[in-house]
């Protein structure tokens, strides 16, 4: 059996056993989907240009987590060191790394698209504004430049999650907030908006928009190079 098909099967029984977890993962991409709407809608002018530095962050977090999805494992990992004591249940299986970090592959980009459908599908039903600037593949472009973004910011949580233990990817996962809250204030006192920018790349060039491919392409390599790295030092990590 191959390394995909394998990681896939793996995949298949992961889900099954957390699907009742599933549901507080489209509770949440819908909370967050609506709370930036509410954002969108609040300012005193509807139009997407005059959004805040806040929306700059909370898209900057909320993408972060597209690449996740609610499980035991999830909930555990600070209190029973659970990402470390899945990579031990694999090796004794054994289950090699490479199929390990297939599986983590397949698990992230499932995230992505079972997230994307809910936070990006309400976004845009729920927000009128966005309705106005986007349309078609105007609003594809959007998301697949967000979605690029996401790949880079997983990269590094892969990374984190299967090379340290559970209190160490507790902090490296937090300095994520105050990170995106400078990126954020940074963007803002130079006179930008992340969001309106991608917003308006989208709107412009549509599926041409340089940002997105950008985007993409960055966040291919970014997952590319985490997982050869993360592979490499799997392979010699002490789980003991």
């Amino acid at each position: 059996m191959s390394n995909l098909k394998q990681a896939w099967w793996i995949t298949q029984k992961d889900i099954k056993n957390e699907k009742r977890y599933f549901f507080w993962t489209f509770i949440f991409a819908g909370y967050m989907a609506f709370t930036i709407s509410i954002m969108i809608m609040g300012q005193s002018n509807a139009d997407v240009r005059f959004l805040n530095p806040i929306t700059d962050f909370m898209m900057l977090m909320i993408m972060t987590f597209l690449g996740f999805y609610f499980s035991r494992r999830s909930f555990k990992y600070l209190s029973e060191d659970s990402y470390t004591q899945m990579l031990i249940y694999f090796r004794t299986l054994p289950i090699s790394p490479q199929i390990v970090m297939t599986y983590r592959l397949l698990q992230t980009f499932l995230a992505l698209a079972i997230n994307s459908i809910v936070f990006f599908g309400l976004l845009y039903v729920v927000s009128p504004s966005i309705q106005e600037q986007l349309a078609g593949m105007g609003y594809v472009a959007f998301i697949l430049t967000w979605l690029g973004y996401a790949m880079i910011t997983n990269a590094i949580y892969i990374y984190a999650e299967f090379l340290n233990r559970g209190k160490k990817y507790f902090w490296i996962s937090s300095a994520f907030v105050p990170l995106m809250i400078v990126i954020a204030l940074i963007i803002n006192l130079c006179g930008g908006n992340l969001f309106n920018l991608t917003v308006e790349m989208s709107h412009q060039m549509g599926i041409l928009s340089p940002l997105m491919w950008g985007m993409l392409l960055i966040g291919v390599i970014s997952l590319y190079i985490s997982s050869i790295v993360t592979l490499r030092k799997l392979q010699t990590r002490d789980l003991v």
